[in-house]
């Protein structure tokens, strides 16, 4: 769907009645970077709240505090890939946004999560960044990559497909069919859940998420 759709689709949701095509999908989780609660359609939620609907095709998000959303069956195992189609709507948050893989110890409160994700910023940047108990580590550190759509501002949405492949030996990012970084995947424990990874104060439309298994044997480099 062009960006265009994508907008009026939304004007049109907000329009109409209250709760149609509007609810938080009841079989998907969160985890927050601080404590939130979710707000209901018709004002943008504060910084201890999130906003999160089906809309379809797909979800949109509206972040106070940092998020991971997930559907807890859909995981990543063996060899896979995960793909998301996102439209980035007008804001002046610089935080990031895309997918996560890898995802464990994410339902428990007292727990530090762990996570592997991708994301973009509205700054036409991306990076590769991984959290476990040491805490944020950049394995791929924000770059600008004409890969990536910006959104300087303004109306309109940028979309961008982030895609994460991980191989027997490698793991590929990269944005709209462009590579932005390979690295190894070693020891890393990819099998996990699978979801978005969404940076503070950012709005956004995601029209899809997909998962692929590679059941065909490959060689390993």
């Amino acid at each position: 769907m062009r960006e265009s759709g994508i907008v009026g689709m939304l004007a049109l949701c907000l329009l109409a009645p209250a709760g149609a095509q509007m609810q938080t999908p009841s079989d998907w989780k969160w985890r927050a970077d601080a404590a939130v609660s979710l707000v209901g359609e018709g004002r943008a939620p504060g910084d201890a709240e999130l906003f999160f609907v089906a809309m379809p095709p797909g979800w949109h998000v509206t972040t106070g505090p940092g998020t991971l959303l997930y559907h807890p069956d859909y995981q990543g195992r063996g060899s896979f890939v995960v793909e998301a189609e996102i439209f980035l709507f007008p804001g002046d948050s610089q935080e990031g946004y895309g997918v996560f893989v890898a995802g464990r110890s994410l339902d428990e409160a007292a727990s530090t999560p762990g996570y592997l994700a991708f994301v973009a910023r509205r700054d036409g940047r991306a990076g590769v960044f991984e959290r476990s108990a040491a805490g944020l580590v950049p394995v791929a550190d924000w770059m600008a990559n004409d890969a990536v759509v910006p959104h300087a501002g303004g109306e309109g949405t940028a979309k961008n497909v982030l895609r994460v492949e991980v191989g027997p030996a490698e793991i590929a990012f990269s944005a709209n069919g462009k590579p932005i970084a390979v690295i190894p995947r070693g020891d890393r424990a990819l099998e996990g859940h699978i979801g978005f990874r969404i940076g503070p104060r950012v709005n956004l439309h995601a029209s899809r998420l997909d998962v692929t298994y590679r059941l065909a044997p490959v060689p390993k480099k």
